[in-house]
Protein backbone atom coordinates (compact mmCIF):
# COMPACT_ATOMS: atom_id res chain seq x y z
CA UNK A 1 0.00 0.00 0.00
CA UNK A 2 1.69 3.35 -1.06
CA UNK A 3 0.09 6.84 0.44
CA UNK A 4 -0.09 8.06 4.32
CA UNK A 5 -3.58 10.08 3.82
CA UNK A 6 -6.73 8.79 5.91
CA UNK A 7 -8.26 7.30 2.50
CA UNK A 8 -4.80 4.83 2.36
CA UNK A 9 -5.28 3.64 6.40
CA UNK A 10 -9.08 2.81 4.94
CA UNK A 11 -7.78 0.60 2.02
CA UNK A 12 -5.44 -1.21 3.89
CA UNK A 13 -7.59 -1.64 6.99
CA UNK A 14 -9.91 -3.31 4.12
CA UNK A 15 -7.16 -5.09 2.88
CA UNK A 16 -6.12 -6.56 6.10
CA UNK A 17 -9.87 -7.77 6.95
CA UNK A 18 -10.60 -9.29 3.49
CA UNK A 19 -6.83 -11.72 4.27
CA UNK A 20 -5.36 -13.53 1.68
CA UNK A 21 -5.14 -17.13 0.20
CA UNK A 22 -1.60 -19.02 -0.11
CA UNK A 23 -1.53 -20.77 -3.72
CA UNK A 24 -4.43 -18.52 -5.11
CA UNK A 25 -5.93 -19.30 -8.39
CA UNK A 26 -7.20 -16.77 -10.54
CA UNK A 27 -10.15 -16.41 -9.45
CA UNK A 28 -9.33 -15.98 -5.99
CA UNK A 29 -6.44 -13.21 -6.42
CA UNK A 30 -6.67 -10.40 -3.80
CA UNK A 31 -8.30 -8.22 -6.76
CA UNK A 32 -11.36 -10.43 -6.91
CA UNK A 33 -11.83 -10.97 -3.61
CA UNK A 34 -12.14 -6.83 -3.60
CA UNK A 35 -14.02 -6.49 -6.55
CA UNK A 36 -16.52 -9.20 -5.05
CA UNK A 37 -16.01 -11.86 -7.90
CA UNK A 38 -15.11 -14.78 -5.25
CA UNK A 39 -17.59 -17.08 -3.58
CA UNK A 40 -17.85 -17.03 0.31
CA UNK A 41 -15.93 -20.02 0.73
CA UNK A 42 -12.74 -18.54 -0.67
CA UNK A 43 -13.66 -14.79 1.10
CA UNK A 44 -14.03 -17.00 4.50
CA UNK A 45 -10.95 -19.22 3.84
CA UNK A 46 -9.09 -15.70 3.02
CA UNK A 47 -9.94 -14.15 6.45
CA UNK A 48 -9.33 -17.06 8.50
CA UNK A 49 -5.47 -17.39 6.61
CA UNK A 50 -4.92 -13.43 6.91
CA UNK A 51 -3.08 -10.82 5.11
CA UNK A 52 0.47 -9.30 5.61
CA UNK A 53 0.00 -5.63 5.34
CA UNK A 54 2.20 -2.89 4.69
CA UNK A 55 1.23 0.99 4.18
CA UNK A 56 4.37 3.33 3.37
CA UNK A 57 4.60 6.57 3.20
CA UNK A 58 6.92 9.16 1.96
CA UNK A 59 6.72 11.29 4.62
CA UNK A 60 7.76 10.22 8.68
CA UNK A 61 5.11 8.12 10.22
CA UNK A 62 4.61 11.03 12.34
CA UNK A 63 4.63 13.17 9.59
CA UNK A 64 1.53 11.47 7.48
CA UNK A 65 -1.68 13.07 6.88
CA UNK A 66 -3.59 10.47 8.33
CA UNK A 67 -5.36 11.29 11.92
CA UNK A 68 -2.90 10.04 14.37
CA UNK A 69 -5.91 7.87 15.89
CA UNK A 70 -6.33 6.54 12.23
CA UNK A 71 -2.73 5.26 12.49
CA UNK A 72 -2.98 3.96 16.10
CA UNK A 73 -6.22 1.78 14.84
CA UNK A 74 -4.35 0.39 11.85
CA UNK A 75 -0.60 -0.31 13.55
CA UNK A 76 -3.34 -1.89 16.53
CA UNK A 77 -5.27 -3.85 13.54
CA UNK A 78 -1.68 -5.86 12.88
CA UNK A 79 -0.61 -3.19 9.79
CA UNK A 80 2.95 -2.41 9.59
CA UNK A 81 3.30 1.39 8.88
CA UNK A 82 6.67 2.34 7.32
CA UNK A 83 7.91 6.06 6.81
CA UNK A 84 10.46 7.61 4.83
CA UNK A 85 10.02 5.10 1.86
CA UNK A 86 9.71 6.51 -1.55
CA UNK A 87 8.20 3.75 -4.13
CA UNK A 88 10.84 3.78 -6.67
CA UNK A 89 9.57 0.85 -9.19
CA UNK A 90 7.59 -2.21 -9.52
CA UNK A 91 8.86 -6.12 -9.45
CA UNK A 92 7.29 -8.36 -12.03
CA UNK A 93 7.82 -12.00 -12.74
CA UNK A 94 7.70 -13.26 -16.68
CA UNK A 95 4.23 -13.45 -16.88
CA UNK A 96 4.29 -9.62 -15.76
CA UNK A 97 2.26 -9.67 -12.52
CA UNK A 98 3.61 -8.19 -9.67
CA UNK A 99 5.85 -9.80 -7.08
CA UNK A 100 7.29 -6.83 -5.03
CA UNK A 101 7.51 -2.99 -4.79
CA UNK A 102 10.62 -1.42 -4.93
CA UNK A 103 11.34 1.22 -2.48
CA UNK A 104 14.30 3.53 -1.54
CA UNK A 105 14.71 5.64 1.89
CA UNK A 106 14.43 9.44 1.89
CA UNK A 107 16.65 11.24 3.91
CA UNK A 108 14.81 14.81 5.63
CA UNK A 109 17.96 16.12 7.35
CA UNK A 110 17.87 18.69 4.71
CA UNK A 111 14.58 19.80 5.27
CA UNK A 112 13.15 18.14 1.64
CA UNK A 113 13.02 14.78 1.31
CA UNK A 114 16.23 13.26 -0.98
CA UNK A 115 16.60 9.68 -1.98
CA UNK A 116 19.55 8.13 -0.21
CA UNK A 117 21.90 6.48 -2.66
CA UNK A 118 21.99 2.71 -2.78
CA UNK A 119 18.70 1.96 -0.21
CA UNK A 120 16.93 0.30 -2.25
CA UNK A 121 14.75 -2.46 -1.64
CA UNK A 122 12.12 -4.67 -2.28
CA UNK A 123 8.81 -5.43 -0.56
CA UNK A 124 7.02 -8.63 -1.32
CA UNK A 125 3.72 -8.32 -2.90
CA UNK A 126 1.01 -9.64 -4.54
CA UNK A 127 -1.16 -6.74 -4.44
CA UNK A 128 0.00 -3.19 -4.67
CA UNK A 129 -2.38 -1.18 -4.24
CA UNK A 130 -1.78 3.48 -4.78
CA UNK A 131 -3.90 5.95 -2.57
CA UNK A 132 -2.15 8.79 -3.26
CA UNK A 133 -4.51 11.25 -4.54
CA UNK A 134 -7.33 11.98 -7.30
CA UNK A 135 -6.76 14.08 -10.43
CA UNK A 136 -9.08 14.95 -13.05
CA UNK A 137 -9.30 13.81 -16.93
CA UNK A 138 -9.13 17.02 -19.15
CA UNK A 139 -9.05 15.63 -22.42
CA UNK A 140 -9.61 18.71 -24.26
CA UNK A 141 -8.91 20.87 -21.49
CA UNK A 142 -5.86 21.22 -21.26
CA UNK A 143 -5.19 24.33 -20.74
CA UNK A 144 -7.12 24.81 -16.98
CA UNK A 145 -4.98 21.90 -15.43
CA UNK A 146 -2.10 22.40 -13.20
CA UNK A 147 0.76 20.46 -13.10
CA UNK A 148 -0.57 18.32 -10.59
CA UNK A 149 -4.16 17.06 -12.42
CA UNK A 150 -5.93 19.39 -10.59
CA UNK A 151 -7.44 23.49 -11.30
CA UNK A 152 -6.09 26.11 -9.63
CA UNK A 153 -8.67 28.65 -8.21
CA UNK A 154 -8.28 31.99 -6.24
CA UNK A 155 -10.18 32.42 -2.93
CA UNK A 156 -13.59 33.13 -5.40
CA UNK A 157 -13.20 30.10 -7.09
CA UNK A 158 -12.16 31.84 -9.80
CA UNK A 159 -9.73 30.18 -12.48
CA UNK A 160 -7.09 32.37 -12.62
CA UNK A 161 -6.26 34.65 -16.46
CA UNK A 162 -9.91 33.25 -17.48
CA UNK A 163 -12.94 35.04 -16.92
CA UNK A 164 -16.48 33.60 -16.68
CA UNK A 165 -14.35 30.47 -16.08
CA UNK A 166 -15.14 28.92 -12.00
CA UNK A 167 -14.01 25.95 -10.42
CA UNK A 168 -14.45 24.14 -7.11
CA UNK A 169 -14.48 20.98 -5.28
CA UNK A 170 -12.06 18.19 -5.20
CA UNK A 171 -10.73 19.02 -8.43
CA UNK A 172 -9.44 22.12 -6.84
CA UNK A 173 -8.13 20.32 -3.58
CA UNK A 174 -9.57 16.64 -2.42
CA UNK A 175 -11.07 17.18 0.86
CA UNK A 176 -14.05 16.68 3.07
CA UNK A 177 -17.78 16.68 1.29
CA UNK A 178 -18.71 19.46 3.98
CA UNK A 179 -15.32 21.69 2.34
CA UNK A 180 -16.75 21.31 -1.44
CA UNK A 181 -20.24 22.60 -0.01
CA UNK A 182 -19.18 25.72 1.19
CA UNK A 183 -17.04 25.82 -1.94
CA UNK A 184 -19.74 25.82 -3.94
CA UNK A 185 -21.61 28.12 -1.79
CA UNK A 186 -18.66 31.08 -2.06
CA UNK A 187 -18.48 30.04 -5.58
CA UNK A 188 -22.64 30.51 -6.37
CA UNK A 189 -22.16 33.92 -4.65
CA UNK A 190 -19.01 35.10 -6.97
CA UNK A 191 -21.04 33.80 -10.44
CA UNK A 192 -23.78 36.39 -8.90
CA UNK A 193 -21.29 38.89 -8.94
CA UNK A 194 -19.46 38.21 -11.71
CA UNK A 195 -23.07 37.80 -14.25
CA UNK A 196 -24.39 41.57 -11.99
CA UNK A 197 -21.22 43.16 -13.09
CA UNK A 198 -20.26 43.68 -9.59
CA UNK A 199 -16.82 44.29 -8.24
CA UNK A 200 -15.84 41.25 -5.37
CA UNK A 201 -14.88 42.25 -2.26
CA UNK A 202 -12.01 40.32 -0.32
CA UNK A 203 -13.09 37.36 1.27
CA UNK A 204 -11.85 36.74 5.17
CA UNK A 205 -8.38 34.54 5.97
CA UNK A 206 -11.21 31.99 7.38
CA UNK A 207 -14.13 31.61 5.02
CA UNK A 208 -17.48 30.98 6.75
CA UNK A 209 -21.15 31.71 4.97
CA UNK A 210 -22.10 34.95 6.91
CA UNK A 211 -25.73 36.39 7.85
CA UNK A 212 -26.42 39.94 7.64
CA UNK A 213 -28.89 42.01 9.11
CA UNK A 214 -29.53 44.62 6.69
CA UNK A 215 -30.15 41.79 3.84
CA UNK A 216 -32.73 39.85 6.17
CA UNK A 217 -34.60 43.30 6.71
CA UNK A 218 -34.72 44.34 3.07
CA UNK A 219 -35.93 40.36 2.77
CA UNK A 220 -38.66 41.07 5.30
CA UNK A 221 -39.79 44.73 4.55
CA UNK A 222 -37.99 46.75 7.18
CA UNK A 223 -35.10 48.10 5.42
CA UNK A 224 -34.00 51.54 7.81
CA UNK A 225 -34.49 54.55 6.08
CA UNK A 226 -32.53 57.17 4.90
CA UNK A 227 -30.84 59.46 7.96
CA UNK A 228 -32.09 63.17 7.76
CA UNK A 229 -31.06 65.43 10.98
CA UNK A 230 -34.70 66.53 12.91
CA UNK A 231 -34.66 70.32 13.19
CA UNK A 232 -36.72 70.13 16.22
CA UNK A 233 -34.61 71.74 19.55
CA UNK A 234 -36.11 69.19 21.56
CA UNK A 235 -34.43 66.24 19.38
CA UNK A 236 -31.61 67.41 17.28
CA UNK A 237 -29.31 65.91 19.67
CA UNK A 238 -31.55 62.86 19.88
CA UNK A 239 -32.76 62.96 15.73
CA UNK A 240 -29.07 62.29 15.10
CA UNK A 241 -28.87 58.83 16.70
CA UNK A 242 -32.75 57.92 15.81
CA UNK A 243 -34.54 58.85 18.56
CA UNK A 244 -36.97 61.35 19.77
CA UNK A 245 -35.41 62.10 23.66
CA UNK A 246 -38.43 59.19 24.49
CA UNK A 247 -36.80 56.12 23.61
CA UNK A 248 -39.40 56.37 20.09
CA UNK A 249 -37.83 56.04 16.45
CA UNK A 250 -37.61 58.99 14.20
CA UNK A 251 -36.30 58.17 10.68
CA UNK A 252 -35.76 54.23 11.77
CA UNK A 253 -32.03 54.44 10.02
CA UNK A 254 -29.94 53.26 13.05
CA UNK A 255 -29.03 49.26 13.54
CA UNK A 256 -26.56 48.82 15.97
CA UNK A 257 -23.61 47.99 15.83
CA UNK A 258 -23.64 44.90 17.83
CA UNK A 259 -26.42 43.01 15.80
CA UNK A 260 -24.49 41.66 12.98
CA UNK A 261 -21.26 39.84 14.68
CA UNK A 262 -21.27 37.59 11.02
CA UNK A 263 -18.49 39.83 9.99
CA UNK A 264 -16.34 37.95 12.83
CA UNK A 265 -15.68 34.63 11.50
CA UNK A 266 -14.13 33.48 15.08
CA UNK A 267 -14.87 35.18 18.63
CA UNK A 268 -11.24 34.95 20.39
CA UNK A 269 -12.26 33.40 24.03
CA UNK A 270 -11.06 36.81 25.66
CA UNK A 271 -14.19 38.19 24.62
CA UNK A 272 -16.89 35.62 25.92
CA UNK A 273 -17.87 35.75 30.01
CA UNK A 274 -16.71 32.32 30.62
CA UNK A 275 -18.68 32.78 34.16
CA UNK A 276 -21.76 32.13 32.63
CA UNK A 277 -20.48 28.41 31.77
CA UNK A 278 -20.42 25.59 34.20
CA UNK A 279 -17.57 22.92 32.92
CA UNK A 280 -19.08 20.26 31.36
CA UNK A 281 -17.19 16.99 29.95
CA UNK A 282 -17.73 15.96 26.79
CA UNK A 283 -19.45 12.36 25.59
CA UNK A 284 -17.35 10.48 24.03
CA UNK A 285 -18.59 7.86 21.90
CA UNK A 286 -17.33 4.62 23.13
CA UNK A 287 -14.75 2.66 20.24
CA UNK A 288 -14.06 -0.68 19.72
CA UNK A 289 -11.12 -1.24 18.34
CA UNK A 290 -10.06 -5.29 16.98
CA UNK A 291 -6.69 -6.23 17.50
CA UNK A 292 -4.52 -7.88 14.89
CA UNK A 293 -6.10 -11.61 14.94
CA UNK A 294 -9.62 -10.11 15.44
CA UNK A 295 -9.55 -7.95 12.97
CA UNK A 296 -9.35 -10.96 10.16
CA UNK A 297 -13.52 -11.00 8.30
CA UNK A 298 -14.68 -7.92 11.47
CA UNK A 299 -16.90 -5.58 9.44
CA UNK A 300 -18.84 -4.46 12.43
CA UNK A 301 -19.17 -0.87 13.36
CA UNK A 302 -16.21 0.25 15.45
CA UNK A 303 -17.57 3.41 17.42
CA UNK A 304 -21.29 3.66 19.32
CA UNK A 305 -23.09 6.69 18.11
CA UNK A 306 -24.46 8.35 21.78
CA UNK A 307 -27.89 7.84 22.91
CA UNK A 308 -30.49 10.31 22.87
CA UNK A 309 -29.93 11.74 25.88
CA UNK A 310 -25.96 12.07 25.60
CA UNK A 311 -26.47 13.84 22.08
CA UNK A 312 -28.82 16.12 24.13
CA UNK A 313 -26.26 16.96 26.64
CA UNK A 314 -23.62 17.38 24.32
CA UNK A 315 -25.29 19.82 22.22
CA UNK A 316 -26.18 22.26 25.01
CA UNK A 317 -21.87 22.54 25.38
CA UNK A 318 -22.35 24.98 22.55
CA UNK A 319 -21.75 28.36 24.18
CA UNK A 320 -22.64 29.98 20.86
CA UNK A 321 -19.50 31.84 20.68
CA UNK A 322 -20.59 35.43 18.76
CA UNK A 323 -23.92 35.31 18.45
CA UNK A 324 -27.03 36.57 20.77
CA UNK A 325 -28.91 33.65 22.52
CA UNK A 326 -31.23 36.14 24.04
CA UNK A 327 -30.24 35.73 27.37
CA UNK A 328 -31.47 39.21 28.50
CA UNK A 329 -28.67 40.09 30.58
CA UNK A 330 -27.70 43.35 27.98
CA UNK A 331 -31.37 44.24 29.31
CA UNK A 332 -31.61 43.23 32.65
CA UNK A 333 -27.67 45.19 33.86
CA UNK A 334 -28.13 47.93 31.81
CA UNK A 335 -28.16 50.73 34.72
CA UNK A 336 -29.44 53.36 31.82
CA UNK A 337 -32.36 51.54 31.21
CA UNK A 338 -30.99 51.74 27.80
CA UNK A 339 -31.32 48.27 26.35
CA UNK A 340 -34.57 47.60 24.84
CA UNK A 341 -36.31 44.32 23.22
CA UNK A 342 -37.12 45.30 19.90
CA UNK A 343 -41.00 44.92 19.75
CA UNK A 344 -42.60 42.26 18.02
CA UNK A 345 -44.05 44.02 15.26
CA UNK A 346 -39.93 45.17 14.46
CA UNK A 347 -38.61 42.07 15.28
CA UNK A 348 -36.98 39.54 12.80
CA UNK A 349 -33.84 37.21 12.83
CA UNK A 350 -30.97 38.44 13.87
CA UNK A 351 -32.93 41.57 16.17
CA UNK A 352 -33.91 40.43 19.49
CA UNK A 353 -33.07 44.44 20.95
CA UNK A 354 -32.27 47.36 20.47
CA UNK A 355 -30.42 50.24 22.21
CA UNK A 356 -32.12 53.43 22.92
CA UNK A 357 -28.96 56.05 22.40
CA UNK A 358 -30.57 59.03 24.53
CA UNK A 359 -29.95 57.42 27.55
CA UNK A 360 -26.79 55.26 26.48
CA UNK A 361 -23.16 56.23 28.75
CA UNK A 362 -20.96 53.96 26.70
CA UNK A 363 -20.48 52.08 30.27
CA UNK A 364 -20.15 49.08 28.59
CA UNK A 365 -21.33 47.09 31.00
CA UNK A 366 -23.70 45.50 28.13
CA UNK A 367 -20.59 44.13 26.60
CA UNK A 368 -19.38 42.87 29.83
CA UNK A 369 -22.24 40.88 30.80
CA UNK A 370 -23.02 38.84 27.38
CA UNK A 371 -21.74 35.47 27.65
CA UNK A 372 -21.00 35.12 24.15
CA UNK A 373 -18.50 38.20 22.83
CA UNK A 374 -21.36 39.04 20.86
CA UNK A 375 -22.13 43.19 21.35
CA UNK A 376 -18.96 44.69 20.02
CA UNK A 377 -18.51 48.19 21.36
CA UNK A 378 -18.08 50.80 18.92
CA UNK A 379 -19.23 53.00 16.21
CA UNK A 380 -20.53 50.06 14.01
CA UNK A 381 -20.18 50.00 10.19
CA UNK A 382 -24.38 51.87 9.65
Amino acid sequence: MVGGGDTSIDVASVARRLGHIKNANEKDRPENVVLGHTAHDVVDIANMEGADVTLISRQPVENMNAAQHEIEDATREGIQIQGSLTPVSVVRDKSGRATALRVAKLDYSSGKPEVIEGSEFDLEADLIVSAIGQSGTFEGMDDIANERGLIDADKHFQIPNKPGFFACGDIVRPHLLTTVIGQGSITAETIDHFFKNEALKNRPKVDVHKFSLMDKLKEVGKTPGAFKAIEDERAIDAGLRGTDGEGKSVGGFAVHNYEDRAANEIIAHEELFLGHFAKEDRKKRSEHVPTAEEVLGHFQERMDGLPEEDVVTEAKRCMSCGMCFECDNCVIYCPQDAVLRTPKDESTMGRYVYTDYTRCIGCHICADVCPTGYIKMGLGEH
